[in-house]
């Protein structure tokens, strides 16, 4: 897939507005800071962002437009990757998952501990 860099930065500064757009917590601020870092590297590479980054873009679009829910794909996609990665991040998993659904530490870890026996068993 094809992407303009002015498209993409473009979108980016959309993603940045809307994510600093509201009440200021310590959430926001770590979404607001990777977007900036993240528009940043585009503006000065001249590259886009890799495909990972796109899906983490799109599920932040989500989380500041009304909510990613818990069977949300992209985000899926993040965490499976933490989970098959060649050094597995389980914490970064259920962080990951957290950072993006409204849960307890404990909802948290028995959403990615189900996700990791579906992996492994390959379902």
């Amino acid at each position: 897939m094809s992407y303009s860099h002015d498209n993409v930065i473009d979108k980016l500064l959309k993603l940045n507005e809307r994510i600093a757009v509201g009440e200021v917590n310590e959430s926001r601020e770590k979404d607001l800071i990777w977007c900036q870092r993240l528009i940043s590297d585009v503006k000065d590479s001249g590259l886009v962002p890799n495909k990972s980054e796109f899906i983490m873009a799109n599920t932040f679009w989500k989380k500041y437009n009304g909510g990613v829910e818990p069977t949300d794909e992209n985000m899926w996609s993040l965490i499976d990757e933490l989970l098959t990665q060649e050094n597995p991040s389980k914490i970064g998993a259920i962080k990951t998952y957290r950072r993006f659904v409204d849960s307890t530490l404990k909802e948290a870890k028995d959403m990615v501990d189900a996700r990791e026996i579906k992996i492994k068993k390959g379902w």
